[in-house]
């Protein structure tokens, strides 16, 4: 299964600057093991200009071949997602480097490959379910899939596109699985408050006054020690 999904995506995504948005919402969800792989990698080491590693970012850049056609792979490394893939001529390198003065993580031209700067993008997880109704279930279901195989390894950095995506899933009638997306938010971040809001608004669709009460109760008392109760919808006044 790895072999074919990566010689998709590889064939998907080299000829554009930035990866599509379903190459972006892909996710991987056990260790990439490119050796497993109809392709193998040129370097048996990753040199030090190759990542880009902060507290926020781990990007990893490996050079791997395909007979005649080389590539620099873009990993996002927390969670061994490809997130992007440039063509190189030169065997074994990666012609480029990440440019560690930026706010975002930008790897550089690569020379060989002729492309323009690689720039980290977001996973639109969240944009993509955004723009999708309510009889696209195929669609829906493999983003769900998507997400729920991921939950485990996001972190803190990724609760606003999470709640996101959940908001969406809510919206499209997916109750269960948008509880599941905020009860992991609320692990990562339990003083989030629009996400016990988010939980309570679900708990009232499914007809739960009891859960909905206690979820408003939990979004009031985050909005009070935020000093936001003038942005508290009257709508939830009732439960309270």
């Amino acid at each position: 299964m790895l072999k074919k999904t990566l010689f998709i995506l590889l064939n998907s995504t080299i000829f554009s600057v930035h990866a599509t948005p379903d190459f972006l919402s892909y996710k991987n969800c056990s260790p990439l093991n490119l050796s497993d792989a109809n392709f193998s990698l040129s370097s048996k080491d990753v040199f030090p200009e190759y990542s880009y590693i902060t507290k926020k970012y781990n990007f990893l850049t490996l050079p791997i071949s395909d007979h005649d056609q080389r590539y620099c792979l873009i990993i996002n490394n927390k969670n061994k997602v490809i997130v992007d893939a440039i063509p190189t001529i030169l065997s074994g390198m990666c012609a480029g480097k990440w440019d560690k003065q930026k706010d975002l993580p930008i790897w550089e031209a690569d020379v060989g490959g002729g492309r323009g700067a690689v720039v980290y993008m977001n996973y639109s997880t969240s944009q993509n379910l955004k723009k999708l109704k309510k009889s696209e279930k195929l669609e829906i279901d493999e983003i769900i899939k998507s997400i729920n195989c991921q939950l485990p390894v996001y972190s803190k950095n990724d609760v606003q596109e999470l709640n996101d995506s959940a908001f969406y899933l809510y919206k499209l009638g997916y109750y269960n699985e948008s509880l599941n997306i905020l009860n992991r938010v609320i692990k990562l971040d339990p003083s989030r408050a629009v996400t016990y809001l988010n939980i309570a608004d679900i708990y009232v669709a499914q007809k739960n006054e009891p859960l909905a009460r206690k979820n408003y109760a939990l979004y009031y008392a985050e909005m009070k020690k935020l000093g936001l109760l003038n942005k508290v919808p009257n709508r939830i006044k009732k439960y309270l």
